[in-house]
């Protein structure tokens, strides 16, 4: 056991294999926001998830309004003015074609996330309840109260666990990137270049003559983008504080995870279990890292007051 002397009230950096009792409440304090992070981050993307999901309900009734519009225009003859309420509805049904394969794509994506999320959640819960557990019944500490010891895990349990514990480091790697980035002015850097690939886009459809229908649609949409875009441009105070906050939490998160892991495989070689996945650890976060992340590691981070504060608080990696 690695002595530290006298430990700062509330620095998470000191964790001992066998921990302190201050050790320990650091361990439950993190442990607690992380697992409130997750069900905060499941909620999120429930209510994404439903959203798309009534979007494609409506777009769903709407075609079949279109349909019983059609179908009840078949008993009379090619009369001119069924011909012109078929095509407008025929024009109306193509256009709800691509908005039903939009929200569908969404849906599903936000639905697996959220699936997804809870499993994570169900890894932290397991995470943060089983801390009592193993310094109570295996490190014999005295915390001032029993706990009933946790079910031996399966092999299957053990390796659901420890993927969900896998998955969270990485998940928390490319967020913490995310971050990084909107601080040291890279992400700045990545919706400028957004903003003009569109801001082309318009000149170039802009070109064409004024009563093309197409013309007037897209520079619609694109005008849409680049309003989306120009507002993230805006930097914030209190997010660009917010962000500097959220760095801060993953760094503890990290350092709590560290040990969790370490726990975990001591735990795997105690059951004999050998991980056959040999992707060195840099191969793993790169494969969890979203496209936009990892375009931006093509980015240099500029000079910013940020940047010196993450600096200051060793919140660089």
């Amino acid at each position: 056991m690695t002595m530290h002397g006298i430990l700062p009230a509330d620095d998470i950096d000191y964790i001992n294999d066998t921990p302190t009792i201050q050790e320990y409440k650091k361990l439950k304090r993190v442990m607690k926001i992380m697992t409130n992070f997750y069900v905060g981050g499941s909620a999120t993307k429930l209510q994404q998830a439903e959203y798309f999901e009534d979007e494609l309900k409506k777009v769903t009734t709407d075609q079949n309004m279109i349909e019983a519009q059609l179908n009840v225009m078949k008993k009379f003859p090619i009369h001119p003015k069924r011909r012109e309420y078929e095509e407008e509805l025929q024009e109306e049904n193509d256009k709800l074609v691509s908005m039903k394969k939009k929200f569908s794509t969404k849906a599903e994506e936000y639905r697996k996330l959220y699936v997804w999320s809870n499993g994570i959640v169900q890894v932290t819960k397991w995470l943060e309840d089983g801390l009592d557990d193993y310094c109570v019944n295996h490190l014999k500490m005295d915390l001032g109260f029993e706990v009933i010891p946790n079910e031996p895990l399966s092999k299957e349990k053990y390796s659901a666990y420890k993927e969900g514990l896998d998955e969270i480091t990485y998940n928390l790697q490319e967020s913490q990137d995310f971050f990084s980035a909107s601080l040291d002015g890279r992400l700045r850097q990545y919706h400028r270049m957004e903003k003009e690939i569109i801001e082309a886009q318009i000149e170039a459809v802009k070109s064409f003559p004024e009563d093309n229908p197409r013309r007037s649609h897209i520079i619609a949409e694109l005008e849409q983008d680049l309003e989306y875009v120009s507002k993230n441009m805006v930097e914030d105070p209190s997010a660009m504080a917010k962000r500097v906050r959220m760095l801060e939490m993953h760094s503890d998160f990290f350092k709590v995870l560290r040990w969790y892991r370490e726990k975990m495989k001591a735990l795997g070689d105690e059951y004999g279990i050998v991980d056959t996945d040999k992707r060195t650890e840099e191969e793993k976060i790169k494969s969890a890292m979203s496209t936009q992340v990892e375009f931006m590691t093509n980015f240099t981070p500029e000079n910013t007051p940020e940047l010196e504060e993450l600096k200051k608080l060793n919140l660089l990696h």
